[in-house]
């Protein structure tokens, strides 16, 4: 209804934003306009679209939309299109989270728009002045980033930006940040024999960035996308001869993901395993938060593909989100 807050739609940005994404017959975003607001949120419970006014992510290569172009056959393979980014895009006719909110805020602040070469961040790997804020703008996302990345290298860019922008008013202006991150941490500690890629150590490193976040940036409200099984990935990628290719000559990219035979059946299995823990301290966690029940900040958890829907969805969705219409 018009009168529902965000806490009581949580589920609504990227449950919406992922269903217009996945349906082919999504040509435009249609929803209903809100009335103005006759005051603006006192707290994070009388929050509303129309009361957002900063959009912000963390995240890894999804959240950076990597190759979303799809096959380029060039150069442009190693891009990152992070207007087009499911949570943060803001180029023009693209179905993401950001458009949602501009739906409601015409001037929303945040959105990242364009393309460029990759932005390369993974554990102990992270190049400085790789970002390039007039196109990243408040989206800290950096391909490869796995969860502590998040906390410092991520953290340290986006504050850095939203205090320089004089267009942010940070003491009074309501902001949504979107955490989409995992899957490196998947991938790498799948054998279950790095002892820092635990489900406690996930947790640990969660915590650290939202309290992060709480301590530094008032007014915010946090969505947790949680994380759908990399195995099906892999699934559907056989239905394409390029991404079976890529993935044979290139196992690195996520070896416990497209490793074949017996080993391969092997460690995914362990990957859905570690990601079903992963998604349970999500859940954990922002059910922590709501019980702290603080004025000007909440998290929720968003499940997406959690029950493992992400095989019924075409190749394009997951190797190209491209632009509607």
């Amino acid at each position: 209804t018009t009168n529902s807050s965000i806490c009581d739609m949580a589920f609504l940005p990227v449950g919406l934003v992922l269903f217009c994404l996945s349906s082919s017959f999504a040509d435009e975003f249609n929803c209903p306009s809100l009335p103005p607001l006759t005051k603006s949120a006192q707290n994070v419970y009388e929050l509303k679209p129309q009361d957002i006014k900063v959009v912000m992510a963390l995240g890894d290569s999804v959240t950076a939309a990597f190759a979303a172009a799809g096959q380029q056959l060039s150069i442009r393979d190693f891009y990152e299109y992070r207007g087009q980014s499911w949570s943060l895009g803001g180029d023009p006719n693209v179905s993401t989270i950001a458009a949602f909110i501009r739906h409601y805020t015409p001037n929303v602040i945040g959105a990242s728009i364009g393309s460029h070469f990759v932005e390369f961040c993974y554990g102990i790997i992270c190049f400085p002045d790789q970002y390039r804020p007039s196109e990243d703008v408040f989206n800290a996302a950096q391909t490869g980033a796995m969860l502590p990345n998040l906390v410092n290298h991520e953290f340290t860019y986006l504050y850095e930006q939203l205090t320089k922008n004089s267009a942010v008013d940070m003491k009074n202006d309501w902001k949504l940040l979107t955490i989409l991150a995992g899957f490196n941490d998947v991938c790498l500690g799948c054998s279950g024999s790095v002892p820092f890629l635990t489900a406690d150590d996930f947790e640990k490193h969660l915590v650290a960035v939202l309290e992060k976040v709480r301590e530094n940036i008032p007014r915010v409200f946090v969505n947790i996308g949680e994380l759908f099984n990399i195995s099906l990935v892999y699934e559907v990628s056989k239905q394409s001869h390029y991404c079976e290719s890529v993935h044979r000559i290139l196992p690195i990219e996520c070896y416990c993901a497209f490793a074949y035979g017996k080993e391969g059946d092997k460690t995914r299995r362990e990957m859905d395993h570690l990601i079903a823990q992963y998604n349970e301290r999500i859940r954990k966690i922002a059910y922590e938060y709501s019980q702290k029940k603080y004025s000007e900040f909440a998290v929720v958890a968003q499940p997406g593909f959690r029950d493992g829907t992400a095989h019924r969805v075409p190749i394009g969705f997951l190797s190209s989100v491209r632009q509607q219409g």
